[in-house]
């Protein structure tokens, strides 16, 4: 009986072990496919993919990829995307506002969109605060205070761009921002060892995994899904915006670079990462409003609730029935609810 036991033991560790065999054999073919297929994919400059849309503006370390609507006389409202977004994915939302008297300028925040490096193969700091700084240059070339919305991560770079603003920001909107707060709305916590060591310290390794999930073509519709309440806002239209960039050259090591720098972010320096530090601002700063989706499981309501305590001065609106990206998911209700947020154009 023990003998036909550890026989069927051994049958079975084998069994297993050639299930994972198979496993680690498909995924090298995997990424083996969509490291083939990058090097094909990622051939065309940011220029040609622009199209003559949109302009460059040159800010310390990067060149800031920004399109425009509306008459610039108008009050501006600057629009900062969210993680895997891009200036052409606000979609009807520049419309709304220019029709509500505003002039609108959407920034690509680097890695994101088609925004470069200043000089081919240098470094770019994406770094909250480094980003806060290129917006504040950005402000300064548009020559007036500007209204500052941001959206999930480019929210942190608003924040932080606010707080260092000395006025060029007159008011700010912050539409489910993702800043490190923990689900309950915690402060960041700072985990000094995240993203260090392992396989991902690597560069090729990084961009291999890039490669293979966020700017593999066939995953794009489906990574959406996941941010989003209403699923079917995701459609086959909708998708190719967000999958333009992909076309860009070293897009897949640009985003991988950024990821592991994102994973250090609760370990930066950056004012908007320290409550106190808001609370103290906010009671002086300029007015603030958050736009938050109900149903965002991404960055939870009740991180909305804790960025209200530590800025009293603060407005909270809350869209029913909408997640993260509430701009896709009810692009009328959104655009309503921001409408209402930013109030009448100043002059």
């Amino acid at each position: 009986m023990a003998r036909r036991s550890s026989g069927l033991a051994r049958r079975v560790a084998l069994a297993l072990a050639g299930l994972v065999g198979v496993v680690c054999l498909g995924a090298a073919a995997w990424v083996a496919y969509t490291q083939a297929a990058r090097a094909t994919r990622e051939t065309r400059t940011v220029e040609d993919l622009a199209a003559g849309r949109g302009r460059w503006v040159q800010v310390a370390d990067a060149a800031l990829y920004v399109q425009q609507w509306g008459d610039d006389r108008l009050p501006t409202v600057l629009l900062t995307h969210g993680t895997g977004a891009w200036s052409g994915t606000w979609f009807g939302l520049p419309a709304q506002l220019n029709a509500a008297g505003w002039h609108v300028v959407a920034v690509d925040v680097p890695p994101f969109g088609l925004s470069k490096p200043r000089s081919p193969g240098s470094t770019v700091d994406y770094s909250r605060v480094a980003q806060a700084q290129r917006l504040l240059q950005l402000m300064d070339t548009l020559g007036r205070p500007v209204t500052l919305v941001g959206h999930s991560f480019g929210a942190g770079p608003a924040l932080e761009a606010a707080m260092r603003g000395g006025g060029r920001v007159r008011q700010l909107v912050l539409v489910d921002p993702a800043l490190g707060l923990g689900p309950a709305g915690e402060p960041p916590h700072c985990d000094p060892d995240a993203g260090n060591g392992g396989p991902l310290a690597w560069r090729a390794v990084r961009t291999a995994a890039v490669a293979a999930t966020a700017t593999w073509p066939g995953l794009t519709g489906t990574l959406l899904k996941q941010f989003v309440h209403r699923k079917a806002a995701v459609t086959d239209e909708l998708v190719p915006a967000y999958q333009l960039p992909f076309e860009r050259v070293g897009f897949s090591a640009g985003l991988g670079d950024w990821a592991l720098s994102f994973a250090h972010a609760a370990c930066e320096t950056a004012a908007s990462l320290q409550p106190a530090r808001l609370t103290a601002w906010s009671t002086s700063g300029p007015p603030v409003r958050l736009v938050w989706g109900a149903q965002d499981t991404i960055t939870p309501l009740t991180q909305g609730h804790a960025l209200k305590s530590w800025m009293p001065r603060a407005t909270l609106d809350v869209i029913p029935g909408v997640g993260h990206i509430p701009h896709i998911e009810d692009s009328e209700a959104f655009a309503k609810a921001l409408v209402q947020a930013l109030g009448r154009p100043g002059p």
